[in-house]
Parts: C-alpha cells; sequence; structure tokens
C-alpha cells in the first residue's frame, strides 16, 4: 500500500457493507496479539466536550512526561489527526503500516468493518506498537457498543455534557442517553462525571454503585473565571492557582473543570502529576474549530458545534464576546441533525446565512437550507456552491459591521481551515 491506497481501503468502508460489532472487533483485536490489554486508558465519552477534554488531558500528560497516546474523531482534513502521540499526529508510514495490518487479519475474517471500527484497531495496534504510557481515547457515538469500548477496564471513565444527539441509535431521553454512555464503565476503574442535569447523572451514579466503581462529580463552582475572551480564559482555581485555558466559552469551563478532577483521580492510582504541568498543559493545548478566530477585518470565526447544545454554547459565546455585533453564519449541516432547534439558537444573532454543503452523501441540500431558512424563519439566505464561494461571500455581507461564524458541521472545518492556511485574508 501507498497513503492514498490506505486511505481508499478506509474509504471503502464508507459504503455501508457491515458492522463488526464489539465481539468480532475483539477477535481481531486478539489477532493482533491484544494490542488493547498492553495499554492504560483514559476513555472519555459524552455528547459534548468529548475532544476538548480529551485534548487537554492529552496535552498535560504529555507535559509530565508520559509518551501519551490521543484517539479522536473526526479529522478535519486528514485521517491521521485521529491518532496522535504526544501531540503529533501518526506518521504515513506508520499510519500506511497499520492500515495493512489490521486489513490483513479484516480480510482473513471476512467482511469489512465500517470506517470508525477499522480507525479504532489501527490506533490501538499503533498506540501498542510505541509502547505508550497512557492512551486518552475518545469514543465515537455512545458508549456501550461503541468500538472504542473493546477495551479492558480503563484508569478512569470520563463522562462530560450530555445531551440529545443521535437519538435513533442512542435513545430519546437524556437518561436513556446516560444509560448508553455510562456503559464504558467497567469493574476496576474510577469514573469522572460533569455536572449536569440531576437525572442523568442518577443513572450514572447507579451504573458505579452495581460495578463498585467510584464516582467523582465534577464541578465549576471549584474555579473562578476572571477574564474570558475569543482568545481564552483566566481562570482562577482553588487546587491549581491561575490557569489560562486557551479555549474560548463557558462550555469550556466545564470540560476545564472535568479534566482537573479526572488529573486528581489519575494522582490517586499513582500517576506522577506536578501542578505546574497541569498548569502548562492546559495553556499549551491545541483543539482547532472550537470557537476559533481564524482572521480579523471582519473577525472569522470557526466552531465545529453541530448538534443543539453545541451550538447553543457557541451563540452564548458570540453574544458575551460580540455584544453589539449581528452574525453572518456561514452554515452547513447533515439532514438527519435537530436542524429547527439549531437555527432557533442562531436566528436571533444573525445578520444573515451563508449556506453551503458539507462534504457528506448525508449533508442538507444548501438550497433546501436557504429556502427554509427564508419561509420558516423570514431571515435571508444565500446558497454558494462550494465552501470557498461561501466563505468569500460571507466576508463580503459582513462588511465591517459584523461578525462571521461557521457553525453547524465539523465537516466543514477542515476546508475552511484550508482557505485561511493558503495565505488568504478576510480584507
Amino acid at each position: 500500500m501507498n497513503y492514498q491506497q490506505a486511505c481508499f481501503y478506509i474509504e471503502e468502508c464508507q459504503q455501508g457493507r457491515g458492522r463488526f460489532g464489539l465481539n468480532k472487533l475483539e477477535e481481531v483485536l486478539h489477532q493482533l496479539n491484544d494490542p488493547h490489554k498492553k495499554l492504560s486508558f483514559v476513555h472519555v465519552a459524552g455528547t459534548n466536550g468529548k475532544g476538548s477534554t480529551a485534548a487537554m488531558l492529552s496535552s498535560v500528560l504529555t507535559k509530565v512526561g508520559y509518551k501519551t497516546g490521543l484517539y479522536t474523531s473526526p479529522h478535519l482534513m486528514r485521517y491521521n489527526e485521529r491518532m496522535k502521540i504526544n501531540g503529533q499526529d501518526i506518521p504515513d508510514e506508520d499510519f500506511i503500516e497499520a492500515a495493512e495490518t489490521v486489513k490483513k487479519v479484516c480480510d482473513k475474517m471476512g467482511g469489512i468493518p465500517i470506517v470508525f471500527e477499522i480507525l479504532t484497531l489501527m490506533a490501538l495496534w499503533y498506540f501498542a506498537k510505541e509502547q505508550c504510557d497512557i492512551v486518552i481515547l475518545e469514543v465515537g457515538i455512545g458508549g456501550r457498543i461503541d468500538a472504542t469500548n473493546c477495551i479492558p477496564s480503563p484508569k478512569v471513565a470520563v463522562i462530560t455534557q450530555l445531551g440529545l444527539d443521535h437519538t435513533e441509535t442512542l435513545g430519546d431521553t437524556l437518561e436513556k442517553i446516560a444509560a448508553e454512555k455510562g456503559g464504558i464503565i467497567k469493574p476496576g476503574c474510577y469514573a469522572v462525571m460533569a455536572e449536569q442535569k440531576e437525572s442523568a447523572v442518577d443513572v450514572v451514579r447507579e451504573i458505579c454503585k452495581q460495578k463498585q466503581v467510584p464516582l467523582t462529580i465534577s464541578s465549576v463552582s471549584r474555579m473562578k473565571v476572571l477574564s474570558s475572551s475569543v482568545e481564552g480564559q483566566q481562570i482562577e482555581d482553588k487546587e491549581y492557582g491561575a490557569i489560562f485555558l486557551p479555549l474560548a466559552g463557558a462550555h469550556q469551563v466545564k470540560n476545564l473543570a472535568n479534566v482537573l478532577e479526572t488529573v486528581g483521580v489519575l494522582k490517586q492510582q499513582g500517576y506522577q502529576i506536578s501542578n505546574d504541568a497541569v498548569v502548562d498543559g492546559i495553556r499549551q493545548t491545541k483543539w482547532p474549530a472550537r470557537m476559533q478566530r481564524l482572521c480579523t477585518n471582519p473577525d472569522f470565526l470557526l466552531d465545529g458545534g453541530h448538534n443543539p447544545q453545541c451550538v447553543q454554547a457557541a451563540t452564548e459565546a458570540l453574544k458575551a464576546f460580540y455584544p453589539d455585533k449581528k452574525v453572518v453564519f456561514l452554515t452547513g449541516m447533515m439532514q438527519y441533525k435537530d436542524t429547527d432547534r439549531m437555527f432557533e439558537e442562531m436566528v436571533p444573532l444573525a445578520q444573515e446565512f451563508v449556506c453551503i454543503h458539507p462534504d457528506s452523501q448525508r449533508a442538507m441540500d444548501q438550497n433546501d437550507m436557504c429556502r427554509m431558512l427564508r419561509e420558516r424563519y423570514g431571515v435571508q439566505a444565500t446558497a454558494c456552491q462550494t465552501v470557498n464561494e461561501g466563505i468569500r461571500t460571507a466576508i463580503k455581507k459582513a462588511g465591517d459591521h459584523a461578525v462571521i461564524c461557521a457553525l453547524g458541521s465539523l465537516y466543514l472545518a477542515g476546508e475552511i481551515q484550508s482557505f485561511f492556511e493558503q495565505g488568504e485574508q478576510c480584507r
């Protein structure tokens, strides 16, 4: 294989030929010499904040000196972004070797697993090959039957903020979703959960009781936000003192509280993590496409929010950072998402919308989206054929009086980032 062939193999799995499931994944892993049993994990599930939480934990543990694997999804530009060690993407040659190794075993067993299963197998094999000290493993969807739940009991099972997303798979109530996410909790681990609706916490608390797992509920009451801007937040924490969090928005403070409690639980298990390493690791966290400012004049913000809870967090941040400005929303969404609830959050702030088509077969047609916005919400909306055309249109419409926010799908983020990385400017 070369790199293109490795990617083609992975993309073949998007044709929907089936799903291996946990039992078959464990069989594949056994044929791969059980890489998952040679690693220690922090397993992160939740509806919102999984990626930011995982990125902060990885940055802290890397700063300490642990060889730290990080597995997240989706990627913005290349599959390699999903598998990192000490903050560095998997090199192409290792990516190819991982794909070849996994394909060989899967072919022998018959059938083709789905994309996320393939990538999970590749990541576990790679992290074991590189002898990582600890791996931060982000769940794809749910938890109980997610491909990542093939691992043995993690050091810590972390649950972030929960909301109604993927309800066709996970259930249509917060309590059902909490039960699915809580499926990553196994006997022998510790659990940390973000403070949230009590009925969801009660579900996880009962799971922990049944499995005799200690549970810690994190809370933002441990810290005070001294200042907040689109560049980040200055925070005073009761244990760690002054912390600069380079991720914007009040929702990231909740994620930070979860991270600090998880660090505390790791310390209880013997991990040597100094206060300085925690502060420095948080400060050096990089997690793009989360209220990320790509250029100024006008300000152009990129946020991967793709469900009502994420969009609400983004719009709350926009109101806080730009109280006197309207927003030109550059947006594209998946067909199966709760678009009405997302638009209800966005419309009150909107000067107008520029609609584009994310790079996915499941994406909503941009012309249909414009029609919905005009007829149902009475706002101005323009459809564009390409992401680049959409960006330039949004910049022109914003002028000097509005801010631009790309919001609605992570599938947009890679192309938008690429546009600005090529040297394009807002003005």
